[in-house]
């Protein structure tokens, strides 16, 4: 059973194409910020948020964001090990980012094993350039069987932390069945 104060620590990766808005997506989730102009990862950042859950528990998440270029592939490998939980992340207007999600789904699996993971549509912002529709995303979340599947905005915050929490609940509920 678990006392009021709990900590439940998840270490979370995020994959996906380079320019899809992992950062920023982390960056309104743990700071509550957007910046205009993001220049892509360069190996990783570490970031780390709390969520309060049933009264009694507090999730940790452990949040590395890797650098989507292919140069960074072994440092994804490195610090992708031993993580719990992902997103995969494409862009709406970017059909690209969207037919690469097998890929990453591949390299989550040789990488971090099997962990609870959310695809993740991002840019709903750019609606008038979507290039994936959000049936589309949908189906192919269900075919690699994510968790769940959202579209999110992170420059308003528009599902992000809905994304976050319900990714880090979820697996949670999962593991304490």
């Amino acid at each position: 059973m678990n006392q009021p104060g709990n900590i439940v620590r998840y270490k979370m990766v995020l994959f996906g194409d380079s320019s899809v808005g992992k950062t920023s997506m982390v960056e309104r989730f743990v700071n509550d910020k957007f910046e205009e102009e993001y220049i892509s990862t360069l190996g990783y950042n570490v970031y780390e948020k709390q969520i309060a859950y049933n009264d009694n528990i507090i999730i940790s998440l452990l949040i590395w964001d890797i650098g989507g270029q292919e140069r960074f592939r072994e440092l994804r490998k490195k610090y992708a090990e031993g993580a719990q939980v992902a997103f995969i992340v494409y862009d709406i207007t970017n059909r690209q980012s969207f037919d690469n999600l097998g890929s990453w789904r591949r390299d989550l699996d040789e990488f971090a094993g099997a962990v609870s993971f959310i695809v993740i549509g991002n840019k709903t912002d750019l609606e008038m350039d979507r290039a994936v529709s959000r049936s589309e995303g949908e189906i192919l979340a269900s075919q690699l069987g994510a968790l769940d599947f959202f579209e999110t905005y992170a420059k308003t915050g528009a599902g992000v932390e809905n994304a976050f929490i319900q990714l880090a609940t979820a697996t949670y509920d999962l593991r304490n069945r």
